[in-house]
């Protein structure tokens, strides 16, 4: 029959277990932290990219809606493109600006949509992330919580 001794209590509370968990928190961010920081910029890389798709497909759309504007022969069209390239206007109309023969004649840049508005790129600057992602900090993080899991797996002493 086994009965515990007198200076040995069964709650007594093994350190051990400090060492075990301080040091699996330190290896966790040690691998997790660069991937995430490797996450967060390709899903902003990612938002970059369509956001400039986009754009280009806005543009496209655009330019498609004017030739077939221009194809079809829409008397819009035609009397803007009149008064653009040719500086004629339609008999008993009155140009509401003073031609301007110097002014650009282009019709393109009123088909192109508005700027792009990229988003920014957001990192969290904190100190375990600086440690865990540097290329010497983060050899001395992996030993350190190496460390910490043997201590942790040491057996208690005994008196």
């Amino acid at each position: 029959m086994l009965r515990p001794t007198r200076d040995a209590p069964i709650t007594r509370f093994d350190p051990g277990w400090l060492f075990l968990l301080a040091g699996l928190a330190i290896l966790a961010a040690t691998i997790l932290l660069p991937a995430k920081a490797d996450l967060d910029e390709a899903s902003w890389q990612r938002d970059r990219a369509l956001a400039i798709e986009s754009q280009r497909r806005e543009r496209l759309l655009r330019h498609e809606r004017y030739l077939r504007a221009l194809e079809a022969r829409e008397p819009g069209v035609v009397q803007s493109l009149a008064a653009t390239q040719l500086h004629l206007v339609p008999e008993g109309r009155v140009p509401i600006l003073p031609v301007n023969l110097n002014a650009d004649a282009s019709v393109f840049p009123t088909l192109e949509p508005a700027p792009i508005r990229l988003p920014e790129q957001r990192t969290v600057a904190s100190t375990l992330s600086r440690l865990a992602a540097g290329p010497r900090s983060r050899l001395w993080l992996i030993a350190g919580g190496a460390f910490c899991l043997m201590v942790g797996l040491l057996p208690p002493s005994r008196r």
